[in-house]
C-alpha cells in the first residue's frame, strides 16, 4: 500500500471526500486529517472576527477559554 499527502482546498474538500467513498472500502484507508491552516490565514480569519465584535457582544477571557476547552 503507499501513502500520501494532500491539501485540499476546503471548496472541494466534501466533493473529494465523497470521490473517496465509492471506491472500495478495502483498497483505501484515510491515515489521518489536519485542519492545519497557514499562519498569514490565521492572522486574517482572527483580524475579520474582532472586526465583527460589537462592544456589547465578547466573552470574558475565563468564559470564552471554559468553552473551548469544554466543548
Amino acid at each position: 500500500m503507499r501513502t500520501i499527502q494532500l491539501e485540499i482546498d476546503d471548496s472541494i474538500f466534501e466533493k473529494f471526500m465523497g470521490l473517496l467513498e465509492i471506491l472500495p472500502k478495502e483498497k483505501i484507508s484515510i491515515a489521518g486529517e489536519s485542519n492545519a491552516i497557514s499562519l498569514e490565514e490565521a492572522k486574517s480569519k482572527v483580524q475579520k472576527a474582532i472586526n465583527n465584535i460589537s462592544d456589547e457582544s465578547g466573552l470574558e477571557l475565563e468564559t470564552a477559554f471554559d468553552k473551548v476547552l469544554n466543548s
